[in-house]
């Protein structure tokens, strides 16, 4: 099991709990994943990041970017400026019985959550 928390996020994954294998959390709130959901949000967290690093130096003092991104089943959006980005991510499966969930982290955590994740898939527990 690994587990990384820091101030308004925390990350578990621990492949032995069967199906829902990861938790991601913020604030006042939780969800754990299953291993289909945890890799493409994963993919969908770092789409973002990558696009925005590639424009931040671009952006102007107090200048707004928002971007957006679909991977089924996550919708995902970054809002930032040159100083960092929030991430609201919205969980939306349209099979019967399926879960949806809304996430959000504030500007101010998401740097050390993507952090967190690269640790995670990078290790052995991925």
């Amino acid at each position: 099991m690994i587990k990384k928390e820091g101030c308004g996020w925390r990350l578990i994954r621990d492949p032995s709990r069967g199906n829902f294998s990861t938790l991601i959390g913020g604030k006042n709130w939780a969800i754990e994943l299953n291993d289909s959901e945890w890799n493409s949000f994963i993919q969908v967290v770092f789409d973002l990041n990558k696009q925005y690093l590639a424009v931040q130096d671009q952006l102007m003092g107090d200048e707004d970017i928002t971007l957006e991104i679909e991977h089924n089943p996550w919708f995902a959006i970054l809002k930032g400026d040159k100083n960092g980005w929030s991430l609201k991510c919205i969980l939306s499966q349209s099979e019967p019985f399926s879960r949806g969930a809304e996430i959000f982290w504030p500007k101010n955590v998401t740097k050390s959550l993507t952090n967190a994740m690269k640790i995670i898939l990078d290790s052995s527990y991925f």
